[in-house]
């Protein structure tokens, strides 16, 4: 049986792993969903990353994701209590690593996620883990632009339960782009039965299809009944 060093040291190393992905594939990115006729944008920023990771500190968000990243955190500079247990984060950890697949994948939209402390406006889950999105608010507390910013990752709660209108939505199409960029760039995955909405063409480059179209067929996807 692993001691109480050794089970944090796992924490560790997968934090580790996880800054590494979360550097190579969501950091600096933006993100588009398309379900139906609507649509939201996600921004993966670097200060994310700790309320991912179900771990407490005292370091910085900034701080703890830039030691995370550039692997000098130590067991020493997070912890465990009530509000971060290791089970906990254990899960989200193996999870966090794997977040990427909520950007290439089709995934179920969910509104209005609610959990014991807060009530997110959107979700968005594979069924194995699910990704709480909040509005960006400045330090003032308004509204500072249309995106969504990652704030928790549940793992095997009730996150679709508590949610309005669970798994009404499959997303239809999801574009990236490059977070200084005005228009989104590369084509993630496209339901080849269903037609963009008309807004959402004045956000993308116009030759995104003729460059790369890595679209995946909707008949590869089993829809969640």
């Amino acid at each position: 049986m692993a001691s109480k060093e050794e089970k944090k040291e796992n924490i560790r190393r997968g934090i580790l792993a996880a800054a590494s992905t979360y550097s190579r594939e969501l950091a600096g990115k933006t993100f588009l969903y398309v379900i139906h006729q609507t649509y939201f944008e996600v921004s993966f920023r670097t200060n994310c990353f700790l309320h991912l990771t179900g771990v407490a500190t005292y370091l910085s968000a900034k701080n703890f994701y830039k030691k995370a990243q550039n692997g000098t955190l130590t067991d020493k500079q997070f912890y465990f209590d009530k509000q971060h247990p290791y089970y906990n984060a254990k899960d989200k950890v193996l999870c966090l690593n794997r977040l990427p697949e909520l950007t290439n994948q089709f995934v179920c939209i969910l509104y209005h996620m609610k959990t014991l402390t807060f009530v997110y406006k959107i979700g968005v889950t594979n069924l194995e883990f699910t990704l709480g999105l909040t509005e960006h608010i400045d330090k003032t507390g308004k509204k500072a632009d249309s995106l969504y910013l990652p704030r928790t990752l549940r793992v095997h709660d009730h996150s679709v339960e508590r949610s309005s209108d669970p798994m009404d939505d499959i997303v239809d199409f999801i574009f990236r782009k490059d977070a200084s960029s005005d228009k989104y760039t590369d084509l993630m995955i496209a339901d080849k039965s269903k037609q963009i909405p008309d807004p959402v063409h004045s956000l993308l480059e116009p030759d995104i299809f003729s460059k790369q179209y890595r679209t995946i067929s909707s008949a590869t996807f089993t829809p969640v009944h």
